[in-house]
C-alpha cells in the first residue's frame, strides 16, 4: 500500500526526498513551499504538484494525504502543525519543534486529540555509531562529556534573527543536546553563558557569537555543550562539530555532521569506525512502518520527547538571562 506525502517547506526536503525514493511505498505527490525556484527544482520532471505557501490548507484538502513532512524554519511552527494535524494521519516534523513550551505543549495536546502519528527530525538516533554508544554507556555510564557546534554563520537571513531561529543552540546545536540525552538520560540542571559584540560586521545579527552551557545529568554526569559562528569564510575560527563522552573504561569521540566515531579501548588501542550508513533512509522507513500499524513503535523521537530536547535550550537562554543555573523541571 503506498503512502501519498507532501512536504510544506522546500528546506531539507531534497534529502528526506532522496530517501523517500529508495522506499517503494512511499510516493511524493506534492510540495508547498514560500520558495518556489527551490521547490521547481526539486519536482524537476517528476509529476509531482506545487502549491504557493499560503496555500498549504488547499494542499491538505485537495491531495487526500497520509502524511505531510514539515521543513520549515523554527518560527513557522505552530497554525501549519495543527492544519496538518486535522488532515492527515502521519506528521514528519523538522527540529526544532516550536521556539516556546506553550506551543510545544499545544502541540503535543493537539497531535494526541487528533491521534497522528509523529516523528521529529533527529537523525543522529539513527545512525549505527550512536546507536553502538547508547548500547555500550547503559552498561558502563558516562562520567563526563565535552561537545562543540562551531562554524560559519548560515546564509538564510532568518538564522541571523533571535526570534526567527531561537539561535544556534535551539537550531543547531539541538542534535549535540538530543544525542547526549539519548545515549545517556536525561539533563537535570543546566547553566550557560554566552558572548555577542565580536560579530559587527552582520546586517541584523542579534544572535550569541558563542555560548557555553554546562550541564549535569539525572544519573550525575556532567559536561558541557558549546557553539559559536563568528569565523570567518575561511573557517580558520572554527572548532568544528564534536561529541566526546568518557566513562571509566572507555572514551568515543564523534566528529563531523556525520558522527564519525574514534573509540578509545586503551591508550594503546583505538577503533575507527567511519560512518556509512544512511540514517535518513532509517529515520524515514521507521516513520512510514510507523504510520502504517498506527503506532509509534519504532520511532526514535516522538513529539513529546524532542520538547525534552527544547526544554534543555531553553532552560540554556534562561540561564544567561537570569545569569543563574537552572534546572529542567523548573520550567
Amino acid at each position: 500500500m503506498t503512502s501519498k506525502i507532501a512536504f510544506i517547506g522546500s528546506g531539507f526536503a531534497q534529502q528526506h526526498m532522496l530517501a523517500l525514493a529508495q522506499i517503494p511505498s512511499a510516493e511524493v505527490v506534492a510540495i508547498c513551499s514560500r520558495n518556489e525556484s527551490t521547490a521547481q527544482a526539486l519536482i524537476g520532471t517528476s509529476a509531482v504538484r506545487y502549491y504557493p505557501f499560503n496555500n498549504y490548507l488547499e494542499m491538505l484538502k485537495k491531495e487526500q494525504l497520509d502524511a505531510v513532512y514539515i521543513c520549515l524554519p523554527p518560527h513557522l511552527h505552530g497554525d501549519i502543525e495543527i492544519a496538518c494535524a486535522e488532515h492527515v494521519k502521519g506528521l514528519f516534523i523538522e527540529k526544532p519543534i516550536a521556539l516556546n513550551l506553550d506551543l510545544a505543549s499545544r502541540l503535543s495536546d493537539t497531535f494526541k486529540n487528533a491521534g497522528n502519528v509523529v516523528s521529529v527530525g533527529y537523525m543522529n538516533r539513527y545512525r549505527h555509531n550512536i546507536l553502538k554508544a547508547k548500547e555500550y554507556f547503559s552498561k558502563d555510564p558516562a562520567i563526563l562529556f565535552n561537545s562543540a557546534w562551531s562554524g560559519e554563520l548560515p546564509p538564510p537571513y532568518w538564522w541571523r534573527r533571535r526570534e526567527l531561529s531561537g539561535g544556534q543552540l535551539t537550531e543547531q546545536a539541538t542534535h549535540l543536546i538530543d544525542s547526549i540525552r539519548y545515549i545517556s538520560g536525561e539533563i537535570k540542571e543546566v547553566q550557560a553563558l554566552s558572548t555577542r559584540g565580536f560579530i559587527n560586521d552582520v546586517d541584523d545579527f542579534n544572535v550569541d557569537d558563542a555560548l557555553v552551557m554546562n550541564f549535569q545529568l539525572e544519573s550525575g554526569a556532567i559536561g558541557t555543550v558549546q557553539t559559536s559562528c563568528f569565523t570567518k569564510q575561511h573557517g580558520g575560527g572554527a572548532l568544528g562539530i564534536y561529541l566526546e563522552m568518557a566513562s571509566r573504561e572507555k572514551t568515543f569521540r564523534f566528529s563531523e555532521h556525520c558522527m564519525d566515531l574514534k573509540i578509545q579501548h586503551s591508550a594503546a588501542h583505538t577503533e575507527e569506525l567511519i560512518s556509512i550508513d544512511n540514517p535518513l533512509l532509517a529515520e524515514n522507513r521507521a516513520f512510514l512502518t510507523a504510520l502504517k500499524s498506527d503506532s509509534h513503535a519504532g520511532i526514535h523521537s516522538t513529539f513529546d520527547d524532542a520538547i525534552e530536547s527544547l526544554k534543555v535550550s531553553i532552560a540554556a537562554d534562561l540561564s544567561i538571562q537570569e545569569s543563574r543555573p537552572v534546572t529542567i523541571s523548573s520550567l
